[in-house]
C-alpha cells in the first residue's frame, strides 16, 4: 500500500525555526500525514527540547496501517536529536503510537523525561502497556524517566 505522505502542510516549510523550544501539537496517530507533521516540525525546530503531544480525540486506528517500520525511515537520530522532554496525552495504545512511542526511545539520546498519559478508553490493558513500555526502554540506551499515568495511578517504567 502507498502512502500519501504530500498531505503534511508543513512539508513544504523551507525555513527553520531556530529559536523554538517547545512546541504543544493535536496529532492523529491513525493518520500517516499527521505523524508526517510531528517530523516535519521537528525538521524545521532544530533546536526543539520540549513536545507536548495531544492525541486527537476522534483518532481512530484509521485507513493507514502505521507501523514501526513507516516510521523509522522517516525518524532520524537527528529529527530528535535535541529533545529533551516528551508529553503524550490521551494515549490509547493504537500501532501508531506505540510505535512513536519506541522510536523516540530508540532514537532520541538526549530525552530525560517521558511521560505517558493513557485515556480511559484504551484498546490495551495498562498493564499489557507498561511491560511494553518496560521493554521499549530496556531497549533503548536512553536514561529517561518514564511515567505512565492512568486515571489516579501512575507508574515509574523501568525504575
Amino acid at each position: 500500500m502507498a502512502y500519501m505522505v504530500d498531505e503534511n502542510p508543513l512539508e513544504r516549510i523551507t525555513w527553520k525555526f531556530r529559536n523554538l523550544r517547545t512546541s504543544n501539537l493535536s496529532v492523529d496517530f491513525g493518520k500517516i500525514s499527521s505523524i508526517m507533521s510531528i517530523l516535519s516540525l521537528l525538521r524545521c525546530a532544530p533546536q526543539i527540547e520540549q513536545l507536548n503531544i495531544e492525541v486527537d480525540l476522534k483518532e481512530a486506528q484509521g485507513d493507514d496501517e502505521i507501523h514501526e517500520g513507516i516510521l523509522e525511515a522517516y525518524m532520524s537520530e537527528d529529527l530528535v536529536k535535541t529533545l529533551k522532554r516528551v508529553t503524550l496525552s490521551f494515549i490509547k495504545c493504537f500501532p501508531g503510537e506505540m510505535s512513536f512511542i519506541k522510536l523516540l526511545l530508540s532514537k532520541a539520546a538526549s530525552l530525560e523525561s517521558l511521560k505517558v498519559m493513557m485515556f480511559w478508553h484504551h484498546i490495551m490493558p495498562v498493564s499489557d502497556a507498561c511491560l511494553l513500555f518496560t521493554t521499549y526502554k530496556k531497549e533503548s540506551s536512553t536514561q529517561v524517566k518514564f511515567i505512565v499515568e492512568h486515571g489516579m495511578d501512575t507508574f515509574d517504567i523501568g525504575s
